[in-house]
């Protein structure tokens, strides 16, 4: 049986004293470290000379003290990692800078990591394996995911502290472009010697002050992080699938009715009305409302013209006497002015009455009008299926989707305001929710 070779051992810092002021350094990651910079003095020291030489030295005006201290371990996603540096680094937009803090963390056998903090939203960052590629738009595609560009600025390093695989120096720039895919974000850094690039996913910073057993509490997150996760996005599919499912079950619930009902015409007939009558109220022949319980629609048509007629009704049960009694108005005019033609009213109206009992009944009409003549029709069918209760129930659907939609992109609006594209309105932005069906 052959043994498993042992893993190799990690490398040991090493501890010296800095050759600027005589403080004392670590160096946690010899043999990757390119760079140490002095907290007490502000050099930076050539990490890979035997002597320690001072590449640059610079007054730090302003000592600021690292949220995750220097020398911190903490097991990130079941691996161990020591911070060994930290660097703040901003960006000037219309005279206003805005800067955030990076801490390089270090495995000795995985590597190096970055933990990025901006307004206390975390990122948790590797370099890429491989190289993404630019799309003809503003979007890059890596392992077959879609980032869309954020925001691309040159990023000054304001202030270092601790070892880094590179000649980190205040001052130095570098153009800084990120490309979003929440919760992940990528981001590339132009020099004038290379270009490099690396992907992170939002990290919670309760979960790194746990990780690192770091005492109080992470600075409080303002606004919406670059690759924060909308916590709407898990809801879209589950929401559209429920506002398909209730609205095919309304559909076929009408479909049903619709079949079942009788729709069933029990009585026509048409009146003329004449002002020099003594009388002009109407008591119709007796009709039979058959089947059970439901409900009768009265249609009322006219040939009015520039006039209207209000018509008092009631529906009476022949065999006991009971009455209905409702009204119905009726108007329609027309002309044209100086806009046109135009129109307002119908000649025509309709009413339902809901559950009535079947039974023999009759209607008692009793016209009011300006009009000295006009005739008019009486329908009266049973057992209408009735359009408008889908409507009703499409719009008690859509009110949380549109709530649902507006939060969302709410979110979005604020991820956005930042960066490069922002979302003018709420709706702005085209929607990605399709993509997930």
């Amino acid at each position: 049986m052959v043994a498993k070779p042992a893993a190799p051992a990690a490398p040991a810092a090493k501890t010296l004293a800095c050759t600027s002021c005589g403080a004392s350094l670590t160096v946690r990651a010899p043999g990757h470290t390119v760079s140490v910079a002095c907290s007490a003095c502000g050099a930076v020291l050539d990490a890979q000379d035997p002597d320690f030489t001072v590449i640059a030295k610079y007054e730090q005006k302003t000592k600021i003290k690292p949220d995750i201290p220097l020398g911190s371990r903490g097991k990130l996603r079941n691996e161990m990692y020591e911070v060994i540096g930290f660097l703040v680094r901003r960006i000037k937009v219309e005279g206003v800078y805005y800067s955030w803090r990076e801490f390089l963390l270090f495995n000795p056998y995985l590597g190096m990591r970055w933990l990025t903090e901006y307004a206390g939203h975390w990122v948790f960052a590797k370099a890429v394996s491989g190289r993404p590629q630019k799309n003809p738009d503003t979007t890059v595609t890596y392992l077959g995911a879609t980032f869309r560009h954020f925001q691309t600025a040159m990023a000054e390093v304001a202030y270092v502290l601790g070892e880094f695989p590179w000649r980190a120096k205040v001052g130095e720039t570098a153009e800084v472009s990120d490309y979003v895919d929440p919760p992940r974000v990528l981001s590339s850094e132009k020099t004038a010697e290379e270009t490099t690039w690396s992907i992170g996913d939002h990290i919670e910073g309760a979960y790194l002050w746990e990780a690192f057993n770091l005492k109080g509490e992470p600075p409080v997150a303002r606004g919406v992080g670059i690759a924060q996760p909308s916590p709407y996005e898990p809801q879209a599919r589950p929401m559209r699938r429920m506002f398909w499912g209730f609205l095919g079950a309304a559909v076929l619930i009408q479909v049903v009715f619709s079949i079942l009902a009788q729709g069933k015409l029990v009585f026509e007939q048409t009146f003329a009305f004449d002002r020099t009558r003594a009388n002009a109220a109407v008591v119709t022949e007796p009709f039979e409302l058959g089947g059970r319980r439901s409900n009768v629609q009265i249609d009322i048509r006219t040939d009015l013209s520039n006039n209207w007629a209000y018509f008092n009704l009631a529906l009476i049960n022949e065999q006991t006497g009971r009455a209905l009694n409702f009204g119905r108005n009726v108007e329609y005019y027309f002309g044209r002015d100086s806009d046109g033609s135009w129109s307002e009213g119908a000649k025509w109206d309709r009413v339902y009455l809901p559950s009535i009992e079947s039974g023999r009944y009759y209607l008692l009409i009793e016209p009011e009008t300006g009009a000295a003549q006009f005739t008019y029709a009486v329908e009266v069918r049973r057992d209408v299926t009735r359009s408008s209760y889908l409507w009703y129930v499409l719009g008690l659907l859509v009110i949380p989707m549109l709530i649902f939609w507006y939060r969302k992109r709410s979110f979005e609006y604020k991820r956005w305001a930042e960066s490069d594209h922002p979302m003018w309105s709420v709706s702005d932005m085209a929607s990605d929710d399709d993509d997930d069906d």
